[in-house]
């Protein structure tokens, strides 16, 4: 298949339903992220705090890579963070030129928290399910997220990316 074709039909019918779910998961955990008794950042933070939770001292040049943003405004957002405590600079380890970004124990407290509501509250949705339904979900998001790891941009090429 070409890389302009067209994806089978069910595969095409699987990522509606999939956007459907993931939609719903969306509002359920931005939900969550309201509700936090310290609600403190935008969606847009969120997603660089996630990214520097799962890769400590990068540069604002790789971490803007990594997001696909670009540097202005992603300098911004990481000068919010800092101003909330979130986010530390530092020089880094292997040029004295770059700075280094990593999150403060304040940002790693919140991210625990934020993580275990939003866990709550998906779990409050599966104990809907029957047992069998939830096995059957948990075996297919594994196989779900292992195939979105070997797709092109996925975690699996990140993490060889930045061990490059």
């Amino acid at each position: 298949m070409g890389a302009h074709s067209p994806p089978p039909r069910r595969s095409q019918e699987a990522a509606h339903t999939l956007c459907k779910v993931l939609e719903s998961l969306e509002s359920l955990w931005e939900r969550e992220r309201q509700n936090h008794p310290h609600h403190l950042v935008s969606a847009s933070q969120l997603r660089v705090l996630y990214a520097l939770d799962n890769t400590a001292g990068v540069s604002l040049r790789d971490l803007g890579e990594a997001l696909d943003s670009a540097p202005s405004p992603l300098s911004r957002l990481c000068t919010r963070l800092e101003a909330t405590g979130f986010v530390r600079r530092a020089p880094s380890a292997q040029s004295g030129r770059e700075i280094e970004l990593h999150l403060t124990h304040r940002a790693t407290d919140y991210l625990t928290e934020l993580r275990q509501g939003r866990e709550r509250a998906l779990a409050e949705v599966l104990d809907t399910m029957a047992p069998a339904q939830r096995d059957a979900l948990i075996r297919s998001a594994e196989i779900l997220r292992t195939a979105a790891d070997r797709h092109p941009g996925g975690a699996a090429e990140e993490r060889a990316a930045r061990s490059a």
